[in-house]
């Protein structure tokens, strides 16, 4: 039996910044970038594009993290962030499949980033889970969940 560690919260880019209530943390720190004195365009350029990429790769919820051996440990930062959702009759080695990012993404320099996109997501509706954000599904209903990032 394999686990999946769903995302479970929404993003900090999406939600009202703490400074600024009236935008979201991904606008916040736009208008911090837009700015910031003593920088050329091109330097301001490529801290917007490198902000964008970072934007884009964000983790939603619902979307598949990791897939790990069931019955791990677990940070307890993890519960508070994630879902664990087990399936029943699918090998650890079947599961890593879908716990790969869609990409390799590089800043506009070219340079690689360890921001990766996730591929596939789970449709959370309807999941009943226990204290511990535990939830058991068999594969049929993990495949009739589980959808491809577009």
């Amino acid at each position: 039996m394999a686990e999946f560690l769903i995302y479970d919260q929404d993003n900090w880019m999406d939600v009202p910044s703490k400074q600024r209530l009236d935008l979201t943390g991904h606008e916040n720190v736009e208008r911090k970038i837009l700015a910031e004195s003593g920088l050329t365009i091109a330097q301001r350029t490529k801290k917007l594009a490198l902000h964008e990429m970072k934007y884009t790769a964000r983790y939603h919820r619902g979307d598949i993290v990791e897939a790990r051996r069931d019955g791990g440990s677990r940070g307890k930062s993890e519960e508070a962030s994630f879902i664990f959702l087990q399936v029943l009759d699918i090998s650890l080695e079947d599961a890593k499949q879908y716990a790969v990012p869609d990409e390799d993404l590089s800043d506009p320099t070219g340079r690689p980033v360890i921001i990766k996109m996730s591929k596939y997501y789970v449709n959370l509706t309807g999941l009943i889970l226990d204290k511990h954000k535990n939830v058991s599904l068999t594969s049929t209903e993990f495949n009739s969940r589980l959808k491809v990032k577009k």
